[in-house]
């Protein structure tokens, strides 16, 4: 574990620092469980008194919170859950194997491996594959035919990029992530389904991560794409011919179909779902567990099923709340009347 003192890490962070410089950092930890020399971090003022009860001597805080903290040594930066994504990478930066092929990885020939690339047990690399300068790839992973795959990238165990796929510069691809399968095509011919042919590709441009057990199917014809820094949790669906901008969340357990575009900044929250050709532009927020059927424009946040405006949603929602009690209403009125209809 490195060890950093306090001025260093206001410099790395682009904090104010508040304190002893020459203090010696050792680990980075939850308040309740931090050591004197442990750094924490304040993102809530809800967890405030967590901070000033913890041993630890060092805090990050955002911008006017030093003289709510007396007794710490006090980082006070813009964006504290920033400033802990680049502390703790120099604190845990990932495991990475010494460089070089692992007797019982197969390396076909022709394919081409970058200055400093590793290659785990058990791997497979197929004839003009193209591997980047230092680029990670941990057993049993299989790389295609014709793949590019760029430098300083991590392939975790179990990755599949099928033939002809191309991953970008450091990429993150974690285990059970499959690049580059079928797409779900079928034609029914009035007996059978028949299989379509799926010959495109896909195509993952740079600091993109996708996360476990996720899949990215081919393109029918043309490219699946992945946009620029775009993160995608667990066990996501992309299908085939969709593509997607710069800097998209997608969140665990959702599915885009086929052909569908998410434009820059989109966010899915999880468990949502959009359906084939559909077009969702950029910045636009879908609500998790929502399914999107039509357009969203620009910017919008949508909820439900389908999909719509989310106040309009929410409100729906509220009344939907309301009913047992307007049904029991309606009950009251109607005895009311039929009484009257006696007398």
């Amino acid at each position: 574990m490195s060890f950093f003192r306090l001025s260093e890490l206001a410099e790395i962070i682009g904090g104010h620092l508040f304190g002893d410089p020459d203090f010696v950092v050792r680990g980075v930890q939850e308040p309740q469980r931090a050591e004197e020399e442990d750094l924490i971090f304040l993102f809530d003022a809800r967890a405030l008194s967590e901070v000033l009860s913890s041993r630890a001597k060092a805090v990050v805080a955002g911008r006017g919170c030093r003289e709510c903290l007396p007794g710490k040594y006090v980082i006070e930066v813009d964006h504290p859950r920033i400033a802990f994504a680049r502390v703790l990478a120099r604190f845990a930066s990932p495991f990475r194997p010494p460089s070089g092929v692992h007797p019982l990885a197969f390396v076909h020939p022709r394919a081409r491996l970058g200055v400093g690339v590793s290659v785990g047990a058990f791997s497979v690399i197929e004839e003009d594959a193209s591997i980047g300068d230092r680029t990670c790839i941990f057993p049993q992973v299989y790389i295609g035919k014709g793949v590019q795959i760029g430098a300083d990238c991590l392939i975790y165990p179990q990755v599949v990029v099928r033939e002809y796929c191309t991953v970008g510069n450091r990429v993150i691809l974690h285990s059970g992530v499959v690049v580059g399968a079928d797409g779900f095509g079928y034609e029914w011919t009035g007996e059978r389904y028949e299989k379509i042919p799926h010959i495109g590709t896909v195509v993952i441009e740079d600091d993109v991560e996708i996360g476990a057990n996720t899949t990215v199917d081919r393109g029918t014809l043309g490219c699946t794409r992945i946009g620029r820094g775009t993160k995608i949790d667990n066990l996501v669906m992309v299908a085939h011919n969709v593509r997607i901008g710069d800097h998209v969340i997608i969140v665990a357990q959702s599915g885009v179909a086929g052909s569908s575009i998410l434009e820059d900044g989109v966010v899915m929250g999880g468990q949502a779902g959009v359906t084939d050709h559909c077009w969702i532009g950029k910045g636009a927020r879908i609500a998790a567990r929502a399914g999107v059927t039509a357009k969203v424009p620009p910017g919008e946040m949508v909820s439900g099923f389908p999909a719509q405006e989310h106040h309009k949603e929410l409100r729906e929602r509220a009344l939907i709340r309301k009913l047992p009690k307007m049904w029991q209403k309606i009950e009251e009125l109607e005895e009311l009347v039929r009484k009257l209809l006696r007398e």
